[in-house]
C-alpha cells in the first residue's frame, strides 16, 4: 500500500528487505529497503508532485500525488467520523489514524453536550483511555496502589483534570508515531502541524462541541503544540493557550551553539524510545498493553522502524540548518491570528526564557495575544493567579460566555496545588454582562509580569508577590544600562577611559565545577572565572527584558564557551543567581545593532583569532529588580554548574584553555541591561533563595568581582 502525504510518501506490505524505489518527473530517484514491517518511508519531496512507488523484488508499482498543503480535505472528511467517549481513531488527510481520546466534563457524558471544548496535543502518553482524574483521587484514597498502564501521564494535568474540572471537555490528541497513533514521528515537521488542523476541523463538526469551535490547551510539549497548529490556520480553531513553551528547538537543544547534554538530550532520547514499535521497552505503557487487543493499535506501530533518529540528528546537527529551522516555532508566531493567553517563565529549567525573544511576532501582529511573563521554572505557569486568568479567557474566547466561579478548582485546590500553596483569587470578570467583560479584558496591556515567587512553608504552587503590566515585552519606555568590566573586578556605569587598557584571565575548566545545580548551586572556583561587581545601587532598579554581553576574549584554544551570569548581591551578604546565557565563541557574526539582543548567526562558525575577539553573548530574558544596596554582579566563567537540569558538552572540556577578558578603551568588554521606567518593586527584598532563583554567599573571584 502506497499513501501520500505532504512531502511524504508511506510504503507499507513491501517485500520485507527488498528495494522499494521512487520515481516522478523533476524527482530525484530513490531507492530504500523495506524494513522488517515491510514499511518505507520518502521524505523532502514537493508538494503536489506526482511520484510512482515501485516495489522491486516484485514489479507492483503505484502512483501518487504528494499531498499539498494548500489543499485541505473536503468538508465530507472532517463530518465523516463520529467521536465519542474514550479512545478513538481518527484518520488525518493521509490516511494515518490518530489516537484521540475525547473526555467530558467531569460528572457529564457525552450525550450532557455540547460542551466548550479543548484539544491536548502531545507526544507524551496523553491518549492512555483511563480518566486521570479519577486515578489522582484513588491515589489519594489509597497510595499503595499499583500503577495502571492505561492511566496518561501527568502530561495531561492540565487538559485531563483542570480543563475538565472548570466544565470544559478535552480531546486529548497522540502525536503521529507515538503511543496507538499511526505514522512516524516528526517533532512537528509540516505533517504533524497538519495534523494539528485536521483535528480542529474534525471536532469541529462534533455536535457535543460547542459552537463548533474548539480551542487548545496544554503546557510544554502539549504547549508548542498549539504554536504548529494555530499557525497553520484551522478555519475552526476558537482560540489557543499555549504554557511553557519554546521558541526554537536550536535554543534548547543547542543554546549558544552548545549541545545540551543535560534535559535536551534525555528530552530527545526519550521521543526516540517513546517513538519504537510497541510493544518495547520505551514504548508508552497504555501502547505496549493495548497493542495486544486494539487492532487500531497494532496496525498503527507499522512505520515506526521508519522514524528517525532525532537524538542523533539534532546531536550531529552543529550548525542551525534545515532540519532545526523546519522546527522554529518561533519563526510560526506571526502566522497566528486566533486569541493566544500564554505563559512563560524566566527561570523555566527545561524549555528556558528563548521563547521570549521575539514574542513581539506574535503580539505586534495578533492584538489578541496576551502574555503573562513571570519568576519561577516551567511549572509555574500553572500557578493559581495565572489559572483564573487562564479559565477567563477561555470562557469568553471559546465558552462564549461571562467568566464565573470555577467551583470545582475552588474546592479541589489543595488536591491540584498541594497543601500551603497560594489560595485560587477570584475572577475579576465574574458577574459582569459578557459583552462587558469582554469589553474589559480586550482592554488589558498584552504583557503581564509577575515578580519574585517565594518559597511557602509547604509543598503547594506559588503565587508572584508583585505584578506590573505593560503593552510590550522589554516594557515600553524601557532604557538600556551599559556597564562595563574593568580588570579590578569593578562593574562601571561608564567606558573605560581612552587609552587605559586592561586584561584579565582564567582557566576554562568546566570539570572543576558540577555540571549543574540539581544538588545546590556552587561557587565558581577561584581562578576558574571572573567577577564584576557594580557598587551598591543608589535606588530600586528594574531589569526587564533579555540581556546582552558583548566581550573581547582571547583564548589559548582555537575555540571557547562562555557562561555569563547575572546575580544580584544582597545588602545581608547573600547573592541570588537571576539569569545567564552561554555562547561558543566561534559563533562569533551578529545580524544588526540591539545590544540587549545581538542576534547571533549559527549558520556559519570560525576559529578565534590571535589577540582579542568580539563575542556576543545573549543573556536570557528575565524581570528582576535590583533593590537599594544591592549590587549587580555579572560572572564569566565556563560553562555549567548555573541552571537545574541543563548541562553542556563543552569544547573546553579535557583542554581547559586559559581564556582572556579585555577591558580597554578599544575593546570595552560590557554588558546591557533593559530597565523600566515608572515600575516600583515593594519591601520588603523577595526570599533568597525564590523558586527557580538559587542562593548562596557571595564569595569574590581572584579578580576582585
Amino acid at each position: 500500500m502506497v499513501r501520500a502525504g505532504i512531502e511524504q510518501v508511506y510504503v507499507t506490505d513491501a517485500t520485507v528487505g527488498g528495494t522499494v524505489s521512487l520515481t516522478g518527473p523533476g524527482t530525484p530517484t530513490q531507492s530504500k529497503v523495506a524494513d522488517t514491517f515491510g514499511s518505507v518511508v520518502f521524505r523532502g519531496l514537493t508538494q503536489g508532485s506526482t511520484v510512482t512507488v515501485t516495489d522491486e523484488s516484485t514489479a507492483a508499482s503505484q502512483t501518487v500525488r504528494v499531498l499539498d498543503v494548500d489543499e485541505p480535505p473536503s468538508d465530507a472528511f472532517y463530518r465523516a467520523p463520529l467521536m465519542q467517549a474514550g479512545l478513538n481513531y481518527i484518520p488525518m488527510r493521509d490516511g494515518t489514524l490518530l489516537a484521540i481520546v475525547v473526555r467530558p466534563p467531569v460528572g457529564l457524558s457525552v450525550s450532557d453536550g455540547p460542551f466548550p471544548t479543548l484539544i491536548e496535543y502531545s507526544g507524551y502518553a496523553v491518549s492512555g483511555p483511563q480518566d486521570p482524574l479519577a486515578d489522582k483521587v484513588a491515589r489519594l484514597l489509597d497510595p499503595s496502589l499499583p500503577g495502571d498502564p492505561l492511566t496518561p501521564g501527568g502530561e495531561t494535568f492540565v487538559g485531563g483534570v483542570l480543563a475538565r474540572l472548570a466544565g470544559y471537555a478535552t480531546v486529548s490528541v497522540q502525536l503521529r508515531g507515538t503511543g496507538c497513533s499511526g505514522g512516524e514521528s516528526d517533532l512537528f515537521d509540516l505533517p504533524s502541524s497538519y495534523d494539528g488542523y485536521d483535528v480542529v476541523e474534525t471536532l469541529a463538526r462534533q455536535p457535543w462541541v460547542l459552537n463548533g469551535r474548539p480551542g487548545m490547551i496544554g503546557i510544554s510539549f502539549s504547549g508548542f503544540s498549539q504554536i504548529a497548529t494555530a499557525a497553520t490556520r484551522p478555519p475552526h480553531l476558537a482560540a489557543i493557550v499555549p504554557l511553557s513553551f519554546l521558541g526554537r528547538v536550536w535554543d534548547v537543544g543547542r543554546p549558544g551553539g552548545i549541545f545540551n547534554t543535560g534535559f535536551a538530550e534525555t528530552w530527545l532520547a526519550d521521543r526516540v524510545a517513546t517513538a519504537r514499535p510497541a510493544p518495547s521497552d520505551g514504548a508508552m505503557d497504555y501502547a505496549n498493553t493495548l497493542v495486544a487487543t486494539d487492532a487500531n493499535c497494532k496496525e498503527n506501530q507499522r512505520l515506526r522502524l521508519q522514524t528517525r533518529d532525532g537524538d542523533g540528528i539534532f546531536r550531529n546537527t552543529v550548525l542551525n540548518l534545515e532540519d532545526y529551522q523546519r522546527r522554529d516555532l518561533e519563526q510560526r508566531l506571526d502566522q497566528i491570528d486566533v486569541p493566544v493567553f500564554g505563559s512563560l517563565q524566566f527561570q523555566d529549567e527545561q524549555t528556558s526564557a528563548y521563547a521570549m525573544l521575539n514574542l513581539n511576532k506574535l503580539t505586534e501582529r495578533n492584538p489578541r495575544a496576551w502574555m503573562t511573563l513571570s519568576s519561577g521554572e516551567h511549572n509555574d505557569s500553572l500557578s493559581p493567579d495565572t489559572i483564573v486568568d487562564l479559565f477567563q479567557f477561555l470562557d469568553l474566547y471559546v465558552a462564549r460566555r461571562t467568566p464565573d466561579l470555577k467551583v470545582g478548582l475552588y474546592l479541589t485546590t489543595s488536591i491540584i496545588f498541594g497543601s500551603g500553596g497560594a489560595g485560587l483569587p477570584f475572577p475579576s470578570l465574574a458577574g459582569l454582562r459578557f459583552g462587558d467583560a469582554l469589553r474589559r479584558w480586550e482592554l488589558r496591556p498584552q504583557y503581564s509580569f509577575g515578580v519574585e515567587r517565594d518559597k511557602g512553608s509547604g509543598n503547594g504552587a506559588s503565587g508572584t508577590r508583585w505584578k506590573f503590566t505593560s503593552s510590550s515585552f522589554p516594557p515600553a519606555g524601557a532604557t538600556t544600562s551599559t556597564w562595563y568590566l574593568s580588570a579590578d573586578g569593578a562593574l562601571a556605569p561608564r567606558p573605560p577611559t581612552a587609552g587605559v587598557d586592561g586584561s584579565a584571565a582564567y582557566v576554562s575548566d568546566p570539570s572543576r565545577r558540577p555540571a549543574s545545580s540539581s544538588s545546590g548551586w556552587t561557587q565558581v572556583p577561584s581562578n576558574n572565572g571572573l567577577g564584576f561587581v557594580s557598587p551598591p545601587m543608589a535606588a530600586d532598579a528594574v531589569v526587564a527584558g533579555p540581556i546582552g554581553a558583548d566581550l573581547w576574549v582571547s583564548s589559548t584554544a582555537s575555540n571557547t564557551d562562555l557562561q555569563v551570569t547575572v546575580t544580584e548581591v544582597r545588602p545581608d551578604g547573600k547573592e541570588l543567581f537571576v539569569t545567564n546565557g552561554v555562547q561558543r565563541a566561534s559563533f562569533r557574526e551578529v545580524t544588526g545593532t540591539d545590544p540587549i539582543k545581538p542576534n547571533i548567526d549559527f549558520t556559519s562558525s570560525s576559529p578565534l583569532q590571535p589577540g582579542a575577539n568580539r563575542v556576543r553573548v545573549q543573556v536570557l530574558p528575565v524581570v528582576h529588580a535590583f533593590r537599594t544596596g544591592s549590587r549587580i554582579r555579572i560572572v564569566v566563567a565556563p560553562v555549567g554548574g548555573d541552571r537545574r537540569v541543563w548541562r553542556y558538552d563543552s569544547v573546553d572540556d579535557g583542554v581547559a584553555p586559559t581564556n582572556s577578558l579585555f577591558f580597554g578603551s578599544s575593546t570595552p568588554s560590557s554588558i546591557s541591561l533593559p530597565l523600566a521606567t515608572g515600575v516600583e518593586p515593594p519591601s520588603p527584598i523577595g526570599s533568597c533563595p525564590s523558586f527557580g532563583q538559587p542562593c548562596r554567599s557571595y564569595q569574590p573571584l581572584a579578580n576582585g568581582g
